[in-house]
């Protein structure tokens, strides 16, 4: 496998002088504390300037001029709690010719015997890449020090369809994972994620598009394969390869530009409800369905309320709502709930793909990425998702009065009304059902405290947006609907 860039006359490596990569990578720590938290993947910006160990590491490739290694990165958190994160690593030397790597890639410059060791992040790093691809491609996998990694093909006898003549690059605008492009001659192109924050436990996003690549659906990209990890203890997903779509939109920018020219979104957010719709069903074949009983329904409702407890405490501005919101989640715990079930879990516009001849494709299962990952991988209400379509609907309002100071609160109602009417009725819920009611705004109300918090840390200017929403959903009468 060639990258379309490699490193022309590259300085060597000699590893065998090196101290042992254990100790390498001991010494890398601080670096690493101090880039991690400039990352968009990195999950605990409110945490402060975190102290890091390495928990494991495997070899993915030597070579002459660069070895690359991937690093299993715990993260000490307050009151004793750990977060780990993937983090592969490219180790060379210094004056090695910069041709392989992008902007940014550097971590820091060791100084160790043997030599100084220049640290970049693979995934922004050809060579990085080209080692990180290969892992899949290879099917072997890898070993080292309280780390190994399997790979897996959803077709088992099939290889992945990459050749010689591979190039790859990074997908921009990544928040929590880490994606890669990777383009070849003669073959589809795929995209390939890598996992930053990883917990114990299989990953929504390989599990449910790979069951519902199974069961034929066109509503997903083709899952292609994935990587298995365990380091210590802990046993999680890794890697996920599946079919990129490309020279598309998402939904959030045909939205977007449609309702700052005033264009009409209706019969598309009506098609993208139905659309939301069929994957429920298909999910629900494939995985099941469960009544939503008294004790899980207190137990999502007491989930909520430790959500708005918490972030309450940290934006002072949610903690103003707080007592209505409260009010809010006991009259949901009081009205009937459709039966749980597996779900996308964290939807929204930009989730969806515009794709022609096909319609809607819907992405990204992971859930929401700062929910455990065991209740990320448990039944929950199909609401959930519908919530989330709704509130980032009423996102794109916001955001164009911020860029524009154009009033989109018509063509938002309206595209809500829409996406709620093509939902239900391809789902089949009668009146009696609560998809405009008490429940569905406990759910947005939900959506929105969780909106809070990131934006309270990620874009300041963009917290009153789910402000807003929080300042509707609690008002007088909430409950009587969600949809405008």
């Amino acid at each position: 496998m060639d990258e379309t860039h490699p490193s022309a006359s590259p300085a060597l490596l000699d590893v065998s002088a090196l101290p042992p990569m254990g100790e390498v990578l001991e010494q890398l720590t601080e670096q690493l504390a101090a880039w991690m938290p400039d990352q968009r993947w990195y999950a605990h910006k409110g945490a402060g300037l975190p102290q890091v160990t390495i928990r494991g590491w495997a070899p993915l490739r030597v070579a002459p001029d660069h070895v690359v290694v991937l690093a299993a990165v715990a993260v000490s958190l307050p009151r004793g709690a750990e977060a780990l994160y993937q983090v592969p690593l490219v180790l060379r030397r210094p004056e090695a010719p910069a041709g392989a790597r992008d902007e940014g890639s550097e971590i820091g410059v060791l100084a160790v015997p043997g030599g100084p060791l220049r640290v970049d992040d693979a995934a922004r790093d050809a060579d990085g890449r080209a080692a990180i691809i290969a892992t899949l491609v290879s099917g072997e996998g890898a070993l080292g020090p309280s780390l190994s990694l399997a790979s897996h093909r959803a077709a088992p006898d099939a290889p992945l369809p990459l050749g010689r003549a591979m190039s790859s690059r990074l997908l921009s605008g990544e928040q929590s994972n880490t994606s890669l492009i990777v383009e070849t001659e003669g073959a589809s192109p795929l995209i390939l994620k890598l996992f930053r924050v990883l917990q114990d436990g299989q990953n929504p996003d390989v599990v449910l598009q790979g069951a519902l690549t199974a069961a034929g659906s066109r509503r997903v990209p083709a899952m292609v394969g994935s990587a298995t990890m365990a380091v210590g203890e802990l046993r999680t997903h890794s890697l996920f390869a599946q079919e990129f779509l490309p020279g598309v939109e998402d939904a959030w920018r045909v939205a977007l530009r449609l309702a700052a020219s005033g264009e009409d979104f209706r019969e598309a957010a009506h098609q993208l409800g139905a659309t939301v719709a069929e994957v429920h069903r298909d999910l629900s074949a494939s995985f099941g369905a469960t009544a939503a009983d008294a004790d899980r329904v207190q137990e999502t409702i007491a989930q909520m309320r430790t959500r708005l407890s918490e972030i309450a405490a940290e934006v002072p501005q949610v903690a103003t709502h707080q007592e209505r919101i409260e009010s809010l989640l006991d009259a949901a715990a009081d009205v009937r709930w459709p039966a749980l079930q597996r779900i996308h879990g964290d939807l929204h516009l930009g989730q969806v793909l515009l794709v022609p001849d096909r319609g809607w494709v819907l992405v990204d299962f992971e859930g929401e990425p700062l929910r455990p990952l065991a209740l990320r991988s448990l039944p929950d209400s199909p609401l959930r998702d519908v919530a989330g379509m709704l509130r980032s609907i009423d996102y794109v309002k916001g955001a164009v009065r911020a860029e524009s100071g154009t009033d989109a609160s018509a063509w938002a109602a309206a595209a809500r009304t829409a996406f709620l009417e093509g939902y239900t009725r391809a789902a089949g819920w009668d009146d009696a059902e609560p998809a405009a009611g008490v429940l569905l705004a406990a759910f947005e109300a939900d959506k929105a405290v969780y909106e809070a918090l990131y934006e309270a840390r990620n874009r300041p200017d963009w917290l009153p947006i789910p402000l807003a929403a929080l300042e509707r959903l609690s008002a007088p009468g909430a409950e009587a609907g969600s949809a405008g």
